[in-house]
């Protein structure tokens, strides 16, 4: 049976968000822990129409039944700025509608709730937290990375919440956990590695290796002051954690004060919310210190122990200045100083771009349905540009397929659509993009071009306030999507259409290869760079 990983995802967040609000209630019950799951609209699922919040895309249940052997499981801290009135009129809005709306959906509303709950998927409860002054990044981050961690190493029958009177009066859970055992029935296990010897083990077990990271600089309580703050949460993470976090992704929607922020919410949201402050901004001084410190490398770029074990950077939702910056004044020269330090984009797509200043250049123009010229790629720059690519292969990094259907391409037309466009072609078109990036480079080794397909692998974003791709809406489809792709790659290459599967002489090759990026990809690259 093949296995799977994920390279981003929130295993835990959909029952997490619910729980969490009525915290002691549900501890006293002995379910405040992530094998519990929330009992989902199975239809809705199974049809994947309407919200995802309708269901969990990636809880452990479901990558327990899935075969997911290795998860990297995203802790993320819900960010103030979606729940903050933009206070600006964004240029071409009807000024007078922006005003009404402003005023209809005041925080002190309930329309401004309802529209929360309904944009973000999580309870009102927890709408009402996140927007309480008492609100803190750094707690928030502390307190998910005890319930992601309080079931390690035990192996846990699931629990099962069922959210509403009606639904707790009239359904069986004993009838639901039968009838939909993929969904809400498993005995299983995970296991945090606290270090390398630790998760070579698990990996050669039955148990579900668990990687930590953290989506989102501002997880360190990141505002316009008291840096010096920031940094001792750097440490407290490294030195007192009793587990570590192997990567971060550095930014995220809104900005942090250390780096600036890709493009990444549709032009509706701007109705709710507003991102605009650092999407043109580079690195901050604070923001070199607070990366190099996570690197444990000195303002020098030489290494420094002291600072504890390397936390790799994420550059999902870095903008293009900022990844620039980030080669130009870490990578490049580390590398060539002989300390290669692998670019991760844990759960993107392919832009069509070919250089980020192609990206800078063109950032007035990310609307939506914002394609490149082929028509084929989201040209956003929260996705990879060639540049971006070669720098992944360059350095043995790790590109993760993202499996929104934004992010991959998919027309709007085509979201409710179960053809090609939005099935397995919107995922092969991105990879073959990557792919062919080297294949294409003339200043690359014919004889090392093939390396490329050991720097691909799933990122799903599951959980991540996505909607996934019909065909492939949760963990429990990563059998079809192998399946799926083995075939489509293995027809290129019967066609010889394309030159991104040439090396491949047979279909036991093409499986090699999907196979790896399924999980051989991620589980190399993680035993190579995990924290000794």
């Amino acid at each position: 049976m093949s296995r799977y990983s994920d390279l981003h995802c929130h295993n835990h967040s959909h029952a997490y968000l619910w729980l969490k609000p009525f915290e002691e209630h549900y501890r006293s019950k002995g379910v405040f822990h992530p094998w519990t799951v929330l009992s989902p609209n199975v239809r809705k699922e199974r049809k994947a129409k309407g919200s995802a919040s309708a269901y969990s895309q990636c809880d452990l249940v479901r990558a327990w039944n899935g075969n997911v052997k290795l998860t990297f499981n995203s802790l993320y801290p819900m960010e103030k700025g979606f729940f903050k009135m933009p206070s600006t009129v964004t240029d071409g809005d009807n000024k007078f509608l922006r005003n009404l709306v402003k005023i209809a959906t005041s925080e002190k509303l309930p329309l401004r709730d309802i529209m929360q709950v309904a944009y973000m998927r999580i309870p009102d409860r927890m709408v009402d937290i996140i927007q309480s002054p008492g609100y803190d990044y750094w707690k928030a981050l502390t307190d998910e990375y005890q319930f992601a961690v309080s079931k390690n190493g035990l192996v846990t029958k699931n629990e099962i919440v069922t959210p509403g009177l009606l639904r707790q009066l009239f359904e069986s859970q004993a009838r639901r956990r039968k009838r939909f055992s993929e969904e809400l029935n498993a005995t299983g296990s995970y296991l945090v590695p606290k270090n390398r010897t630790e998760l070579k083990g698990v990996l050669q077990s039955d148990t579900i290796a668990m990687i930590l990271t953290i989506e989102g600089g501002h997880s360190l309580g990141t505002d316009a002051a008291a840096f010096a703050t920031y940094a001792k949460r750097v440490d407290t993470i490294k030195k007192e954690w009793a587990l570590p976090v192997f990567f971060i992704t550095f930014a995220h929607h809104f900005y942090n004060f250390l780096c600036g922020q890709a493009h990444s919410i549709p032009d509706v949201g701007r109705w709710l919310f507003n991102q605009d402050e650092g999407l043109k901004s580079g690195f901050t001084a604070e923001g070199w210190k607070i990366i190099r410190k996570l690197l444990a490398i000195d303002q020098n770029n030489k290494p420094a122990p002291h600072e504890g074990y390397r936390i790799l950077i994420d550059l999902k939702h870095m903008n293009a200045k900022s990844r620039q910056e980030y080669y130009e004044q870490i990578v490049n020269p580390c590398f060539d100083a002989g300390d290669v330090i692998p670019v991760i984009a844990s759960h993107c797509g392919y832009s069509g771009r070919a250089t980020l200043n192609d990206h800078m250049k063109k950032l007035h123009e990310e609307k939506d349905e914002y394609f490149d010229e082929t028509g084929m790629f989201n040209a956003w720059n929260i996705n990879m540009c060639d540049e971006d690519i070669k720098m992944i292969f360059k350095t043995d990094g790790l590109f993760g397929l993202s499996f929104d259907q934004r992010i991959l391409g998919v027309p709007k037309a085509q979201k409710e659509s179960n053809d090609l466009q939005n099935n397995i072609l919107a995922l092969w078109k991105n990879i073959k993009g990557v792919v062919e990036v080297i294949y294409k480079d003339n200043n690359i080794a014919q004889a090392d071009k093939k390396k490329i397909w050991n720097c691909i692998t799933i990122g799903t974003d599951f959980e991540g306030l996505i909607d996934p791709i019909n065909k492939y809406n949760s963990t429990l489809d990563f059998k079809t999507f192998r399946e799926d792709f083995i075939h489509v790659i293995d027809t290129e290459r019967i066609n010889k259409t394309t030159p991104a599967v040439g090396d491949f002489a047979s279909r036991a090759q093409v499986e090699a290869a999907v196979d790896k990026f399924c999980f051989g990809n991620a589980e190399e690259f993680v035993v190579r760079n995990y924290p000794m």
